[in-house]
């Protein structure tokens, strides 16, 4: 238990953007269609009715996305946004989003684009920021 007191609260991080989406069957169904190899055509039909520049952009937002996990690991938690969901929208009128991708870090700083460095850049300065505190508050209790 004090193990996990100890540990550092990960980084909140929200990504608003469009999604490639691909439309479920009901759950009776699900297994067929997995079993008999129709649910990839049927994905793949699905996707092909997307633009190439969003279908591009996605497919380098989840490399993107997946080089963050390695490189954060289990210091940042990640939430992927529909742009054109409800929450998208709220989001995106919430914190004056008008492009895409857009990041959200620990709901209070947003930066929009594909800088990488950038986005970087402002992860570490939560992270500083989180591990300085830690340090401050471990001290605090330990007088």
């Amino acid at each position: 238990m004090k193990y996990r007191e100890e540990m550092m609260k990960p980084i909140f991080l929200e990504i608003v953007t469009p999604v490639v989406t691909t439309y479920g069957h009901c759950r009776h169904c699900a297994p067929f269609f997995q079993q008999s190899g129709l649910q990839k055509q049927f994905d793949q039909k699905t996707a092909n009715d997307y633009p190439e520049d969003l279908k591009e952009e996605f497919v380098r937002l989840s490399d993107w996305i997946r080089e963050l996990c390695k490189l954060y690991q289990h210091r940042l938690l990640i939430k992927l946004i529909d742009a054109y969901s409800p929450v998208g929208f709220y989001k995106s009128l919430r914190h004056r989003i008008r492009k895409y991708p857009a990041f959200i870090v620990e709901k209070k700083e947003t930066f929009i684009g594909w800088d990488k460095s950038r986005l970087e850049e402002i992860l570490d300065r939560y992270m500083q920021s989180a591990a300085l505190l830690r340090k401050q508050s471990l001290l605090s209790t330990s007088h």
